[in-house]
C-alpha cells in the first residue's frame, strides 16, 4: 500500500510477442498480487494486423486491465515510434497516477516507457538489463538501464555490466530470467499440439528467424537474399517467421517471399511464445538472427546457425555457428548443424522461479525505500583499462 493507503499501482508495457511471452507469469503475478493494482500497456506489434494482432493472445492469457496504445505504422522509423510512444505513455502515466512502470529487454518501447517514467518521477523497474547483444540494441538497453530505479537482472555478469555503469549495487536485484521458466516447460514439452495449432511439419525441420538490423539499412536485403539463398541450397523443410516491426522490415519479407508456395515451408506471422519455444525444441536447427538462436536454442539443446552482425557478443554457446551473409556459408553451417545433432543443454538464465522473485520483490518495502534520486557509483577500472 502506498502511503496514502491505496495498492501500488504498477504499469507493465508490452510490444512484442517475445517480450509478452517471457514476462506473462509476471504479468498475472501481480495482477492477483495484493497491495497491487496492476495494468498492461499494449502496443507495438501486438496491434498490427500483419504481425498476427497478437493483443488477442493478451486477453487469452487472462490480464484484465489492458491499456491499447497504437504507436506506429508499418515500416515507420525507429525514432518516430520512440516519440510516438513517449507521448502516449507519459500522458497515460499520469492519468494513472502510476507508482511504478515495469519494462523488460531493449526494445524502443521499452525506453519509452522507462523515458517517461524517469520524467514523470515514475519509479522505473527493468527487466534483464545488463546484457550485450549487436546493432542499436546494446545502445538502448543500456540507455533504459541509467533511467531505471531497480534492476531485476538475469545472472551475475548482467549485475557487473550495471556496475560498471555507474548503477548504485542495492539498486540491482539477480533474480534470474523469466525466460528459464518457459524454457523448463518446453525442454519437456510435446510437438502434437502446435503441429495441430499451426501446421508446422513433423521433424526433422529448420526454423528461420530473420530480422532486419536496423544500423544496416542498406545491407539488408541483400543479405536475407543470402541467407534464403543458404536455406534453399541446405535443402529440408523450414518454418519460417516473419520479422519483426524493426525498419528495414519489408527487405527482409521481400526475400523471404521466394519461400511462399514451396510444399516443404510454413510461414507464419507470428506464434505464441510457449509454442515457438517447443517449436524451437523439436527442430534440428535454428538459422537467422533472432536472439532465440543464440540464448533459447543452445538451454533446449537445438543447434543453430546466427547470421551477421545483429546478436554480435549475445552467447558463448558452443552450439551456436556464427557466419557471415554469405550463401554458401549459411548453407555450410546448416549442414554442420545437422550433422553433429542436439547439443547437451547450456544453462545461461539462473534457476527457474525469476518470475515468483520479481512478483515479490515488487510486493516487499526494498524496492520502494529506494530514492527516486539516483547517483552514480565511480568505480576503479580495471588495470589496463
Amino acid at each position: 500500500m502506498t502511503a496514502l493507503g491505496r495498492p501500488r499501482r504498477v504499469v507493465g508495457l508490452t510490444g512484442t510477442r517475445a517480450d509478452f511471452g517471457k514476462m506473462r507469469d509476471v504479468y498475472l503475478g501481480l495482477q492477483a498480487a495484493p497491495g497491487i493494482e496492476f495494468s498492461l500497456v499494449v502496443t507495438g506489434m501486438h496491434l498490427l494486423h500483419r504481425y498476427g494482432y497478437t493483443l488477442r493472445e493478451i486477453e487469452r492469457a487472462g490480464l484484465r486491465a489492458l491499456h491499447h496504445v497504437p504507436n506506429q505504422v508499418e515500416d515507420e522509423p525507429m525514432a518516430l515510434v520512440l516519440a510516438n510512444s513517449i507521448n502516449s505513455i507519459t500522458r497515460l502515466l499520469l492519468a494513472e497516477s502510476a507508482d511504478m512502470v515495469l519494462v523488460h529487454g531493449d526494445r524502443v518501447e521499452a525506453l519509452a516507457g522507462a523515458l517517461a517514467g524517469s520524467l514523470t518521477n515514475t519509479r522505473v523497474a527493468h527487466v534483464e538489463g545488463g546484457e550485450v547483444s549487436g546493432t542499436i540494441d546494446d545502445a538502448i538497453r543500456h540507455s533504459l538501464s541509467k533511467h531505471a530505479h531497480v534492476h531485476f537482472v538475469a545472472n551475475d555478469h548482467a549485475r557487473a555490466r550495471l556496475l560498471q555503469l555507474g548503477e548504485e549495487a542495492e539498486r540491482v536485484l539477480v533474480v534470474g530470467s523469466p525466460e528459464a521458466d518457459a524454457l523448463a516447460v518446453a525442454a519437456d514439452s510435446d510437438l502434437a499440439p502446435v503441429r495441430d495449432h499451426y501446421g508446422t511439419p513433423a521433424p526433422p525441420y529448420g526454423v528461420l528467424a530473420l530480422h532486419p538490423v536496423t544500423t544496416e539499412l542498406e545491407l539488408n536485403r541483400r543479405h536475407a537474399e543470402a541467407v534464403v539463398d543458404g536455406v534453399l541450397a541446405a535443402g529440408g523443410s523450414w518454418v519460417v517467421i516473419d520479422p519483426n516491426n524493426d525498419e528495414g522490415t519489408h527487405d527482409v519479407r521481400a526475400a523471404l517471399e521466394r519461400l511462399d508456395g514451396r510444399p516443404d515451408v510454413v510461414r507464419l506471422p507470428s506464434m505464441r511464445f510457449p509454442a515457438y519455444l517447443t517449436l524451437v525444441r523439436h527442430a534440428e536447427v535454428v538459422v537467422g538472427n533472432s536472439s532465440s538462436g543464440v540464448r533459447e536454442a543452445p538451454v533446449l539443446g537445438t543447434p543453430s546457425v546466427d547470421v551477421g552482425s545483429r546478436q554480435t557478443d549475445r552467447s558463448p554457446a558452443a552450439s551456436v555457428r556464427h557466419v557471415p551473409a554469405v550463401a554458401a556459408e549459411v548453407a555450410g553451417a546448416i549442414r554442420e548443424a545437422r550433422a553433429a545433432g542436439r547439443s547437451r543443454p547450456e544453462e545461461h538464465f539462473g534457476s527457474v522461479g525469476a518470475a515468483a522473485r520479481i512478483v515479490e520483490a515488487v510486493c516487499g518495502d526494498e524496492v520502494w525505500d529506494l530514492g527516486l534520486q539516483k547517483r552514480f557509483v565511480d568505480r576503479p577500472l580495471a588495470e589496463g583499462g
